[in-house]
């Protein structure tokens, strides 16, 4: 577990410091079932010590288990004050709400949610996902005119470019998303 952590943290060595979200799940249309969702584990690290101990942890969930396991990481640290301000919101909206109980009982996922909120994000670095079948090379040579710094990797069903920032009008008909998911194991 540990030598497939350590190829981990290297391959997407830049994306494991700060606060960071970690998910392990499955897609259904690999395999996975519905009633299998409950299995879905979130977790967040603060720094590049904890996003390795969570990957193996992960890893070894998956090393016993016959789901098809993804790990995802999000694209952009996390800002835990901006994620507070956001949850104290939630959690007064909820106050005058006749469901005031229903965010109580889900207090977990209401954090995360506050987390992975765009408006609290650290950093703001675009995903653009790239399905097989697509030409990453003729998206980088238009990418080449916009930023020259890009960090891709190959996915399970094709390529993930990730950039700063950019008008995303100057790359139409791209998947390009603003603070998406980095998926570390397939």
């Amino acid at each position: 577990m540990i030598k497939e952590a350590d190829k981990i943290m290297n391959q997407f060595d830049g994306f494991t410091d700060g606060v960071r979200f970690l998910m392990l799940t499955h897609r259904s249309k690999e395999g996975g079932k519905n009633r299998d969702r409950k299995q879905t584990y979130k977790k967040f690290s603060r720094n590049e010590k904890e996003f390795k101990e969570i990957v193996i942890e992960y890893l070894e969930i998956i090393s016993k288990s016959n789901i098809p396991y993804r790990i995802y990481s999000s694209v952009n640290k996390r800002n835990v004050n901006k994620a507070i301000r956001e949850f104290k919101r939630l959690q007064l909206d909820a106050d005058y709400d006749e469901c005031t109980s229903d965010f109580y009982f889900d207090v977990k996922n209401r954090w995360i949610s506050s987390m992975m909120r765009p408006s609290s994000r650290e950093d703001t670095n675009f995903l653009i996902d790239l399905d097989e079948g697509e030409d990453v090379d003729k998206c980088l040579n238009r990418l080449v005119h916009i930023t020259r710094n890009y960090f891709k990797y190959q996915t399970k069903n094709g390529w993930h470019i990730i950039v700063q920032p950019f008008d995303p009008r100057l790359m139409e008909g791209y998947d390009i998303k603003k603070d998406g998911l980095l998926l570390l194991k397939y």
